[in-house]
């Protein structure tokens, strides 16, 4: 059975994040792309993301592990709904698992690319009201 190209996405985007290589990471985002920092931060667009992953890869000591463990993804012609168990680790950080969605829209060209990336899940809903 093939993997859904977008499950073939998100691990190419581990595997740059891992690697530190962003060239290869932004050719996943488009171009006004938003990526969840953390709760209550966003970085929008390729630039702004760029800069963000530069960052978290010294804030984990350029050691920064993602995988998947497990996910679902919701397709409607041309926009993927992505549910998944993002696991992340470092040096002297503990290994967390995020219930993560991203949303992965296809281009014209028929490329599945992340237009938004939450890897931290329903964990960006205020509890204030």
């Amino acid at each position: 059975m093939n993997q859904h190209p977008v499950k073939l996405q998100i691990e190419r985007a581990d595997k740059a994040i891992v690697a530190e290589d962003f060239d290869v990471l932004m050719d996943i985002y488009t171009d006004d792309s938003v990526l969840v920092v953390e709760p209550g931060r966003n970085a929008v667009g390729k630039s702004e993301i760029r800069k963000a992953f530069e960052a978290i890869a010294v804030y984990f000591k350029n050691g920064l592990q993602v995988e998947q463990n497990g996910m679902e993804i919701l397709e409607s012609v041309d926009t993927a709904l992505v549910l998944a168990n993002t696991v992340i680790s470092g040096p002297g950080f503990p290994t967390t698992e995020r219930k993560a969605t991203y949303v992965f829209n296809k281009s014209p060209g028929g490329i599945w690319l992340c237009s938004i990336d939450n890897s931290y899940g329903h964990e960006i809903i205020s509890k204030n009201p």
